[in-house]
């Protein structure tokens, strides 16, 4: 049995944790020797074993957090208990460390994945590596990275942000979405987030998969409809399909959730919206943009002054060509055949598309 645990850890993480979309943690269950090719079991560990544990399972969050999992004692007293008597805080500090050490993160003969070192006079905490605590955001940021140096060295990079847009299927840490020590690493997730989108659109546009591209694009937005970005860049697709009433049905979807949180779409999106409204298209300048047939220029910016042009840079930092926004006629119209559900105090939490 010693053997066979011991090749399971070194081919295989001790645990998982997932923190896009709904928190889970996973053990590996000792098992025979696998075949080749033969994938690891996974047991998920009971949500009644660790949600009664707050300040443990706050600790750990606040470790995945942070750069290198690692947070020094006072650090993780301030971000977890700043308002508390430092000896109080102290104390619970010590006993959700223990309950982490004793229970969440065992992991049979190897020990914890919670380690407690001193540097420089003071008690550092630190979780276990990738290899051994493997987490969904860390492999997120692991792929495009990856991505990032496939492309810069003439590879195609499709295949790493497709696997990275598989991992990227919910909120980062959704229970804890207003937590301050949360908002750093939130926003670094959720940039990575958007660079796999834009540029898998893109690449999908090239190819001519029109149809992958706008299920990304529906996608995002139906995960958060007030994502402006997204939902310009799905405006132009459909009115390039023929399809303006459908643009403007989400225009006015995403208009009417914004007023639900007193804001208003931007001045670009608006501009845009009135352009389709009034019957006109947006068109590269001297090429058109096509939805399917032709191979598909980047757009991933618009400037709402006709005879404009304005460089820009894609999500992976490559300057690519001037764009112009111009206006042609739409040929036609085609009603939507999407559906809405009415708009009830939308929750950040929740999709506001309704799911097919």
């Amino acid at each position: 049995m010693h053997s066979t645990i011991e090749h399971d850890s070194a081919e295989h993480p001790w645990m998982r944790i997932t923190t896009l979309g709904e928190f889970a943690v996973e053990r590996l269950v000792p098992a025979p020797l696998l075949a080749a090719n033969e994938p690891p079991r996974y047991e998920l560990v009971a949500r009644n074993e660790w949600s009664s544990r707050g300040p443990a399972m706050a600790l750990l969050k606040v470790l995945l957090c942070r750069p290198n999992r690692r947070a020094s004692r006072d650090e993780l007293l301030e971000a977890i208990w700043p308002d508390h008597e430092e000896l109080n805080a102290a104390h619970a500090l010590d006993s959700a460390a223990s309950v982490l050490r004793r229970h969440i993160l065992r992991t049979g003969e190897v020990g914890s994945l919670l380690l407690t070192l001193r540097s420089g006079g003071e008690t550092v905490f630190k979780l276990a590596g990738q290899q051994h605590l493997w987490v969904d955001a860390d492999a997120l940021l692991s792929l495009v990275s990856r991505a990032v140096r496939a492309e810069c060295q003439g590879q195609n990079p499709l295949p790493l942000l497709e696997e990275a847009c598989a991992l990227a299927g919910g909120e980062f840490l959704e229970d804890d979405l207003y937590a301050a020590w949360a908002q750093p690493r939130r926003h670094t997730i959720n940039g990575a987030r958007h660079r796999v989108l834009f540029k898998l659109v893109d690449l999908y546009l090239e190819d001519e998969l029109v149809g992958l591209a706008e299920e990304l694009l529906f996608a995002a937005l139906e995960e958060d409809p007030a994502d402006e970005d997204a939902l310009c860049r799905l405006m132009v697709m459909l009115v390039e399909q023929e399809r303006r009433q459908e643009a403007l049905q989400l225009y006015q979807y995403t208009e009417d959730v914004l007023q639900e949180e007193q804001a208003e779409p931007a001045v670009y999106t608006h501009e845009l919206a009135r352009r389709i409204r009034q019957g006109l298209v947006l068109r590269e300048r001297g090429e058109r943009y096509p939805a399917v047939g032709e191979r598909t220029p980047t757009l991933t910016m618009w400037d709402v002054q006709p005879g404009q042009g304005k460089e820009h840079w894609d999500g992976f930092g490559m300057k690519q060509a001037r764009l112009a926004i111009v206006a042609a006629p739409c040929r036609s119209q085609t009603a939507s055949s999407y559906q809405y559900r009415p708009l009830c105090h939308r929750s950040r939490r929740q999709p506001a598309f309704p799911r097919s």
